[in-house]
């Protein structure tokens, strides 16, 4: 129910009072919506039209509600002969009441166009303001959230501003910004579509919006997780004796071999294939660094049965290519001072390394909306898919973003779309048609939200396992990867706050990209890797091999093994909001739902330099207390016991723990694997146990050659008739069995069966004791 005073609107959502004027901007000039004429006033709608003579602009705004949920949809129309500026168009400006008081946690994900995606505080002065999108608002206390959020955002800036009175919030802008495009007169445009929505549980609004979302630009999300290798944790071809093709090949043929049957199948040569690793000399090939040609060079990577891909800054123009220069000059982009927009003042990569500081280049930005740039990156991706490049890491995207992030532009040539978000979105479709619906774009280093249904996946973190070529002025010098660092730009914690906030987008609105590179050997400690290994598999998305599987050592080479094959389920942080910045979440739940079993994997990480007690909250995960849960400990691979409420666990530094909780229904059943960090999902196909027969049986999925155990629980009263074979032990502290049933695929499925048969009077063994 809405209710007009005095040009207000007002209505309320959850026991929160909204109170609205409204507002938009037109050539330049900010002006109240005032006086406004209802057209339709019922308890769910509300339709009013404003006037504002001196521009001949009609504007019509039409809001929905329930109890729950707002909508605001509006038309601007231009009934005058003259073409009218448009600037940010506001579907709510209101004060606020209700929301939180004194004293309330109130914690706050402010979405930005590019990483690094953080929960905050509300009262936190370096909450990244304001938010692009979406804003979403949780009051712990009071278990209350409130989302604001634009269910549209192709064509216009979309932003998100809170206001703030000491902890509390006092009033929510959303504003969608036509950035000074013109209407025409006797035209009339939409603006973007606006949702608040209030409850109790801000996960179930995030993953609402994204449905919404999916739902409008009905993406097409690719079916398969990429799986692939890039290498440069542990190899230097730029300051190695070792040429580029020399450590590739030899990696695809260990890969080939070390983990066939995994599904890596990409290859990701990043700057060595164009001429001096210069941006812009993409068709020009590096025959310094990859002799051969391309030719060859992608023959040799076919015949390896890999898909070749390539690493590409399509918005990038580097200042020592003259030739580009001259063809391309006049479509730089210009700061909003009139300058040319440069993006990167240095370019210190390649060629461009080995010259003095003072000599390097700088890169452009080109503009994405002039034909002269289209057809330029036109030519290059459809080039690369003659040549048979199937697989593209879309970088540094925010160079031709404009408004969407930190390079808003004076100008673009094409006047007919929008500054920023459809200037952009057009251009990535070039880029996607040329590419081809056959070939895999991943983006970077740049918006992410607004990729949403042209790109297939997106980075939604850091540089997370990456190493760097050892070049005297790079910040690694003189090693190749940094260790020891859980905050380094390129290490976990970054990686784990964006996987946590993001995690909504994933698989609905394009692949997420949160674990990047998988790097996990040695001299990285061994509890790093786990945690490295973690990311990658709860993630969901894909992954690009950093270590030298040549010479990668079995141990460590088994902790890659453990995340495959890739569930495409991406885990939530339960308790992403309640660990503002600069804390982080800690607790990563999988909900696994097979057909002959339930069962949840928790990730419990602490980064910190310090053992840490960390509540397990068994609410948060969807137990119940009047059950028993068995829990199995992956990484410790050990039965952690007979579980039925809330409880702690101790964590050492910089670690991870994951815990398997199965309901225990006091018959034999797979407690855990040791082959698959999911422990069941992947590699389990199928359990069953026939109580009349007293017979269980499983089939195991694991690439043949691969070793591995199944981990069963037995009920005291039961004991095992088949025992060659079997690791049967007995749990001191249950009096169950625990028991390992060891597996050598010779091919690529195992089939067991287990006979039991009934124990009269069980050994009580917290009675009788015989050592």
């Amino acid at each position: 129910m809405f209710n007009i005073c005095n040009d207000h609107i007002g209505f309320e959502l959850c026991d929160v009072h909204f109170d609205c004027l409204m507002q938009l901007e037109l050539d330049s000039i900010f002006f109240k919506a005032k006086s406004p004429e209802v057209i339709l006033d019922n308890s769910s709608a509300l339709i009013v039209k404003y006037k504002f003579q001196d521009k001949k602009i009609e504007w019509e705004l039409t809001l929905r509600s329930n109890n729950e949920e707002m909508f605001a949809e509006s038309v601007i129309r231009n009934y005058g002969r003259r073409g009218v500026r448009l600037g940010k168009i506001f579907p709510l400006c209101a004060s606020v009441k209700g929301f939180g008081s004194e004293g309330d946690e109130i914690t706050v994900l402010p979405w930005k166009a590019f990483c690094r995606q953080r929960i905050h505080k509300i009262d936190d002065p370096e909450i990244p303001l304001p938010a692009k999108v979406k804003m979403q608002l949780c009051n712990n206390t009071k278990h209350l959230s409130l989302q604001a959020a634009f269910l549209t955002f192709q064509r216009c800036n979309t932003e998100i501003m809170i206001q703030r009175s000491g902890k509390g919030l006092s009033g929510i802008e959303a504003s969608c910004d036509f950035a000074g495009w013109e209407l025409g007169g006797g035209k009339s445009t939409s603006t973007e579509i606006f949702r608040l929505i209030a409850g109790d549980n801000p996960f179930a609004q995030l993953e609402s919006w994204a449905e919404a979302v999916k739902n409008i630009i009905n993406p097409d999300i690719w079916e398969e997780t990429p799986l692939g290798y890039i290498g440069g944790a542990w190899t230097d071809t730029m300051n190695g004796k070792e040429t580029y093709s020399e450590v590739i090949f030899g990696n695809l043929d260990a890969v080939n071999k070390r983990l066939a049957g995994f599904g890596f199948k990409y290859l990701w040569t990043s700057m060595k294939n164009f001429e001096g690793s210069l941006p812009g000399n993409w068709l020009k090939w590096n025959y310094k660094r990859i002799p051969c040609g391309h030719e060859k060079f992608i023959k040799s990577v076919k015949k390896r049965k890999f898909i070749p891909g390539f690493w590409i800054g399509p918005f990038f123009l580097c200042s020592m290519l003259e030739d580009l220069m001259i063809e391309l000059g006049d479509t730089i982009l210009k700061t909003p001072e009139g300058k040319d927009m440069i993006v990167r003042p240095e370019w210190q990569h390649g060629d461009a390394g080995t010259i003095p500081k003072k000599d390097r280049p700088w890169l452009y930005a080109l503009d994405p909306s002039h034909p002269k740039v289209l057809k330029f990156i036109r030519n290059v991706f459809s080039t690369y898919h003659k040549w048979g490049l199937r697989y593209f890491m879309v970088d540094f995207l925010e160079s031709g973003a404009g408004n969407i992030w930190r390079f808003p532009y004076k100008e673009h040539f094409n006047k007919k779309l929008v500054a920023g978000p459809e200037v952009y979105r057009n251009f990535l479709k070039t880029v996607k048609k040329s590419a081809g619906k056959d070939t895999y774009l991943l983006s970077s280093c740049g918006p992410n939200i607004h990729n949403a249904g042209i790109l297939d996946g997106v980075r939604v973190g850091n540089d997370f396992g990456e190493g760097r070529a050892i070049s005297r002025e790079a910040f690694f010098y003189p090693a190749s990867y940094v260790i020891n660092n859980c905050d380094f730009f390129n290490g976990p914690k970054c990686a784990l706050c964006c996987q946590a906030a993001s995690y909504h987008t994933h698989r609905k609105l394009y692949i997420n990209d949160s674990g990047n590179v998988l790097t996990v050997d040695k001299p990285l400690p061994l509890s790093h890797a786990q945690i490295n290994a973690s990311i990658h598999a709860f993630g969901g998305g894909s992954t690009m091999l950093g270590d030298d599987i040549r010479h990668i050592s079995e141990e460590r080479l088994s902790i890659i093994k453990k995340t495959l094959p890739r569930s495409k389920e991406c885990a939530i942080a339960i308790d992403l909001f309640t660990k503002p910045s600069p804390d982080y979440p800690r607790l990563f739940l999988r909900s696994v739902n097979r057909g002959w079993e339930n069962h949840k994997i928790l990730a419990i990480y602490n980064l910190g330099p310090v053992s840490e007690r960390i509540t397990i909250p068994f609410k948060n995960m969807g137990l119940e207390k009047e059950k028993t849960y068995l829990v199995w400990d992956f990484w410790n691979e050990k039965f952690f016991g007979k579980i039925n409420d809330t409880f702690e666990v101790d964590v050492t530094q910089e670690s991870v723990m994951i815990l398997r909780f199965t309901e225990d229904n006091n018959q034999p059943q797979i407690l855990a694997t040791d082959m698959h960090i999911m422990m069941g999902e992947m590699e389990i196909r199928h359990f069953e146990y026939n109580p009349d027969k007293m017979k269980c049986s499983f089939t195991a999925e694991r690439p043949k050659g691969e070793m591995g155990t199944v981990f069963l629980h037995v009920p005291e009263n039961i004991y095992i008739k088949n025992i060659d074979g079997l690791h049967i032990a007995k749990d001191s502290k249950s009096n169950t069995l625990v028991v390992a049933v060891p597996l050598r695929f010779k091919k690529k499925l195992i089939e067991k069966e287990i006979d039991f048969g009934w124990i009269e009077k069980p050994v009580d063994m917290k009675k009788e004791n015989f050592a």
